[in-house]
């Protein structure tokens, strides 16, 4: 199994950011610079009939450059931030690599603007597996798409975390992608995967939306849906895998 992070995916959208937040940032320093000389050094008078607009203008200036200053910080913090790898999807990958062949390719930490973030992609002949990786401990259920949780006094309470709406989302961001690159008849799967011990983690599910698993018995739990899929036109999986590792 190849074993990849498509860190240069994430350092062109870092780049991309970057360059946004500097605009932004020169945008909205300017603005605030012309504002706050409209207001040292009047160009009107205030007992001029237009002055109430000058003063208007004036605001305007300095509050859309405050505006786009922030929003400057804010897009250099996030780029500066972007995940480029993740110690559970490496996990995840030390788990099936020594069972899957080269035919398969697990992808950790991917991060496309057209996607976002998500934990990791298992491609190969039966599609494209989409995991929502979860560290969490305790006792957990599920049914359907919602979650809960089970406090120390033993009430079940709705859980903070919602793993299968993570992933379904996820599901359909990739979908989409593929879809406009011509590659939406490929068969897409998720899974969640608590990383941590079966002792450490206890596990319900009724109905669930998507199959749930421990680490431990993700190859087990692959077997059941995704290994057992009819096999697609190897193409098609190469294309969907240059397509979101490029």
């Amino acid at each position: 199994m190849q074993n990849i992070a498509p860190k240069r995916v994430v350092t062109r959208r870092a780049s991309q950011l970057y360059t946004v937040a500097f605009l932004l940032g020169a945008v909205g320093i300017f603005a605030m610079a012309f504002g706050l000389l409209m207001a040292l050094v009047p160009l009107d008078k205030p007992a001029h009939p237009s002055y109430p607009v000058y003063v208007f203008a004036r605001g305007v200036l300095i509050g859309v450059g405050l505006v786009a200053f922030i929003l400057a910080i804010i897009l250099a913090i996030r780029a500066a931030t972007l995940r480029t790898d993740n110690d559970l999807a490496q996990q995840t990958a030390n788990v099936l690599h020594p069972i899957l062949d080269n035919q398969f390719t697990f992808i950790r930490s991917l991060n496309r603007r057209s996607i976002g973030y998500v934990d990791a992609l298992l491609i190969g002949p039966p599609g494209v597996m989409v995991f929502r990786l979860v560290d969490a401990i305790g006792a957990y259920a599920n049914e359907g798409a919602n979650w809960m949780r089970r406090d120390p006094n033993g009430q079940w309470l709705p859980a903070r975390i919602s793993p299968t709406r993570e992933d379904l989302a996820d599901i359909r961001r990739v979908r989409q992608f593929l879809s406009k690159r011509g590659l939406g008849d490929v068969p897409l799967f998720g899974m969640i995967v608590f990383t941590q011990e079966p002792r450490l983690v206890s596990l319900q599910a009724t109905q669930p939306e998507l199959p749930i698993t421990h680490l431990s018995n993700l190859y087990g739990s692959l077997q059941v849906g995704y290994l057992a899929a009819p096999p697609i036109d190897m193409t098609r999986i190469v294309a969907a895998t240059r397509a979101l590792i490029e």
